[in-house]
């Protein structure tokens, strides 16, 4: 079976913010947590689903012209 990082006692990145929440009582030095690259996913259902929707809109204002 595969090991994991927080198995060994290492806080996963997550973790490791809400540890460091002002919320949780303690300090927090932002410039001090791990960087972490991130991006907005791509395709999702609701993106879909709204072009599909802004297609159909678009389509009956053609036919109504």
């Amino acid at each position: 079976m595969k090991t994991t990082d927080t198995e060994l006692g290492k806080l996963s990145f997550w973790q490791e913010v809400f540890s460091r929440s002002i919320i949780n009582g303690a300090p927090y030095h932002g410039d001090e947590l791990p960087g972490c690259n991130w991006s907005w996913p791509k395709d999702t259902y609701l993106q879909r689903r709204l072009r599909e929707v802004r297609w159909y809109q678009a389509s009956e204002k053609a036919d109504l012209n």
